[in-house]
């Protein structure tokens, strides 16, 4: 059928109205309500996408458009998408409605929810205004923002929002934390520009003010220049803005940019790193920079180590500066060639100044280096000890021949010494020879039974002692030492005990007897005393170590060849830095024991040539390391080393 005209109009309109209607209704805004906690809004529409911001239980939100299973939302100026399993749709009757509880009884209306949040909001601002429990403030206020968010009057609605982001923002920045305060008045503007203008007239507080204002310029999108002085103690230390280097301390810095990642660092000390948000135009900044470890002085006796620290070799020898040695336990080993490694375990304590590792490293290789006589030259006769000066010159007591003679330090001998060796006439058998701190020199007489005493020009001085076996008597008196305080230490060999005296001959202390027991003796031959006073006696097959009173502290030592073991040793020396040297007469070598009596090295042989040795019977050590031994039965000296003396020996005729 045909519609008529005017029919056809009202078709037409009718059409055109409900098309328009649609329209209309699908314009319209369509408010959503949060179903569950926490809820996400999500950056796309997918699940598991980018998290933007979690909307607390019951929050009213504005949705644009739903795109499927998706709402378009805004919330906090944050805008993303809300899944439809977490929100449900109401109306605005709904929203006018009081809040209904478990009973189906109206519970609180709009105007009770206002009230109710301006309570905590007055009781949050007491706080604050008191200056007191900023972290309660900010946990009262934080879950009123949610609240705030169920005001149907949008006005009202911005007014709480903006006065809640102001105080939040006040207690973080009365803490200090200014970069969370920022965020806050951030917020503020954003809520409501307007209002929270007219909110912060009666902020005095210039930190605030300028946190505010920073945050006000952040919201204009304003460009501001920050000026940042950085400076460190101590100075020069690497500063890096962002990853970037941008020169040493102290250094001025600027950036358009507030919130900014320093790094610091300089060899030694601790690596600085923080995160800074810059809340003045002009800012300093000082850091006092903790150090990481100590410079450690690395010292050896001889120097010229090879040092390794933790296993690695640093390519530095001794004497050397290890710069900045992290605190804690460290291994430090030291090589050098002809000497036994030393290793050690070493805590560097946190400390000031520098930390100091010292040691005397332990020859083993010893090297003949010169000889002066021998079976065919007559320069000694029948040699039996030998002493060293603090100066060290060289002096060498005979049977035969002149009885002492001397050599200097650069091993010339010196033949007007002791008016060419008429002082020492008066000894008939020399047995053993010592010189004390003043250069006075102490000699053994094994056939005038006495000790005789001559000054440092050889000038015969007095003598003390008498055949016998009384207190001040002697048998064969044979070794013969000196201990720091220039008391002297006699070897009684036919009275088996040791005798000591002061420096012009008074008794101060005896002990020993025959016999095999600790403190007992068997034809003791030769005494060393080391730097702490401590007495160590040669005998037929072992050392005695005793105080410097006589009291029995250990031995070491059997009969025998084996290393450790001797036949009649004759010669000992204790050197600066408590190593025991030997001249194990009938095994006609020397051997060397740490200050505990461990082996440690041996040299020597039967023979005649360079390095052999028949019957040695003195040894002695001098300050640089160079070891001097008497033959008696090669009638020579021979010197040895662990490296090459000077070019300056000569013999006399």
């Amino acid at each position: 059928m045909e519609l008529t005209k005017p029919y056809r109009r009202i078709v037409l309109l009718s059409i055109f109205l409900v098309f328009f209607l649609v329209i209309s209704l699908g314009a319209a805004p369509i408010r959503v309500k949060v179903t569950v906690d926490d809820a996400k809004i999500n950056e796309t529409r997918a699940i598991g996408g980018k998290t933007l911001a979690r909307v607390p239980l019951n929050t009213v939100l504005d949705a644009e458009t739903k795109q499927g299973e998706w709402y378009k939302v805004t919330w906090q100026g944050v805008s993303g998408y809300m899944h439809e399993m977490l929100v449900e749709e109401v109306s605005e009757s709904v929203l006018a409605q009081p809040e209904i509880g478990p009973s189906g009884v109206a519970t609180k209306t709009q105007p009770t929810i206002i009230a109710e949040i301006q309570v905590k909001m007055n009781e949050s601002r007491s706080l604050i205004r008191q200056e007191k429990d900023y972290d309660k403030a900010i946990s009262t206020l934080r879950p009123l923002v949610a609240r705030i968010f169920t005001v149907i009057d949008n006005a009202k609605q911005k007014q709480l929002a903006a006065e809640v982001y102001l105080w939040i923002g006040y207690s973080y920045a009365s803490q200090g934390n200014a970069l969370s305060a920022l965020s806050e008045f951030r917020n503020m503007f954003e809520v409501d520009y307007a209002y929270a203008k007219a909110n912060i007239r009666n902020i005095f507080d210039t930190k605030i003010s300028s946190l505010i204002q920073q945050s006000e310029n952040a919201y204009k999108g304003l460009v501001i220049e920050y000026s940042l002085e950085i400076s460190t103690v101590p100075k020069e230390a690497v500063i890096k803005i962002d990853g970037k280097e941008i020169g040493l301390s102290p250094e001025i810095y600027s950036t358009s940019s507030p919130e900014i990642v320093i790094e610091i660092e300089k060899k030694g000390y601790k690596p600085i790193r923080e995160e800074l948000f810059i809340t003045q135009t002009s800012t300093r900044k000082e850091y006092t920079l903790e150090r990481a470890g100590r410079d450690v002085v690395v010292r050896s006796n001889p120097a010229g180590a090879s040092v390794y620290l933790d296993g690695q070799d640093i390519e530095k020898v001794t004497n050397c500066v290890l710069p900045v040695v992290t605190f804690g336990s460290h291994k430090i080993k030291l090589v050098k060639e002809n000497y036994g490694d030393w290793e050690s375990d070493v805590e560097i304590v946190v400390g000031e100044g520098h930390f100091l590792v010292e040691t005397a490293l332990t020859p083993l290789n010893y090297k003949y280096v010169y000889k002066w006589g021998g079976p065919l030259r007559k320069i000694f006769v029948l040699p039996t000890g030998v002493a060293v000066d603090a100066e060290n010159n060289v002096y060498v007591a005979s049977i035969g021949g002149k009885k002492v003679q001397k050599l200097s330090p650069d091993w010339k001998f010196q033949t007007a010494w002791g008016q060419s060796g008429k002082e020492f006439k008066v000894l008939k058998s020399p047995g053993g020879i010592a010189i004390d701190s003043e250069g006075n020199i102490y000699v053994t007489d094994t056939k005038n039974h006495c000790v005789m005493k001559f000054d440092k020009t050889g000038k015969y001085k007095r003598r003390w002692g008498v055949e016998g076996t009384g207190n001040t008597m002697f048998n064969t008196p044979m070794g013969i030492a000196v201990d720091s305080n220039n008391d002297i230490y006699v070897v009684d060999y036919g009275n088996n005990c040791i005798k000591k005296f002061s420096s012009t001959g008074q008794l101060k202390k005896m002990w020993g007897k025959r016999g095999n027991q600790d403190g007992d003796f068997y034809l003791p031959t030769g005494i060393a005393v080391n730097k702490n006073n401590e007495v160590f006696v040669t005998e037929r097959s072992r050392v005695q170590k005793f105080s410097s009173e006589g009291e029995f502290i250990s031995s070491f030592g059997e009969f025998g060849s084996t290393d450790g073991a001797f036949k009649k040793p004759m010669g000992i020396y204790v050197d600066k830095d408590n190593f025991i040297y030997i001249a194990d007469s009938e095994n006609n070598r020397i051997q060397k024991f740490d200050k505990n009596g461990k082996f440690i090295a041996k040299w020597g042989s039967t023979g005649t040539a360079n390095g052999q040795m028949v019957y040695p019977s003195g040894i002695v050590v001098d300050n640089r390391g160079y070891v001097y031994i008497v033959e008696r039965d090669n009638n020579r000296l021979q010197l040895f080393g662990v490296s090459s003396p000077p070019e300056s020996k000569s013999e006399s005729k």
